[in-house]
């Protein structure tokens, strides 16, 4: 138990960090590292696209992020985003979500029939991202919880010393 009340269940807790990744991926690095990558993929095996293409790949990835914008925040229309409260160093490294996003666009790419890999691939890249991001912020979050829970019992434990 910590001195704000009782921990959350995990499921609250992941929300919370599913709400700061939709919220705070307007124009992270990681975001704009997946989409370019998940472009560069589709371009490297479909060729140049079309203009439509590249606006079925657009309606995908807007698609994804409104979904999953839907799931954190339950449905509701008019949200503010929320940023991350505090800096978790390790949780904005971007390898995970980054590199997965790149191979299953990979296997869009090459598995996915005509125009459709377009806007699957922006949308599997964009959900892949948010959701694996929501998973990294949750763990270190969860970690910098349980270091925070440390000190303030040490701090109690040394005042009851003095005592």
């Amino acid at each position: 138990m910590s001195p704000a009340g009782p921990i959350p269940p995990l499921r609250a807790r992941y929300r919370h960090g599913l709400r700061k990744a939709v919220g705070a991926s307007a124009g992270p690095y990681g975001y704009t590292l997946t989409v370019w990558t998940t472009g560069a993929v589709l371009i490297h095996a479909r060729g140049v696209p079309t203009t439509a293409k590249a606006l079925y790949f657009m309606f995908g990835a807007v698609l994804a992020f409104s979904a999953v914008g839907a799931l954190a925040y339950r449905g509701k229309l008019a949200v503010r985003a929320k940023a991350v409260s505090h800096p978790v160093l390790w949780g904005s490294f971007h390898f995970v979500p980054v590199a997965t996003s790149i191979g299953a666009a990979t296997l869009v790419a090459h598995f996915a029939q005509g125009w459709t890999a377009w806007p699957l691939a922006g949308f599997t890249a964009t959900a892949i991202y948010l959701t694996f991001v929501a998973a990294q912020i949750t763990f270190f979050e969860e970690q910098v919880f349980e270091e925070l829970e440390h000190e303030v019992e040490d701090v109690e434990r040394e005042l009851v010393e003095e005592l």
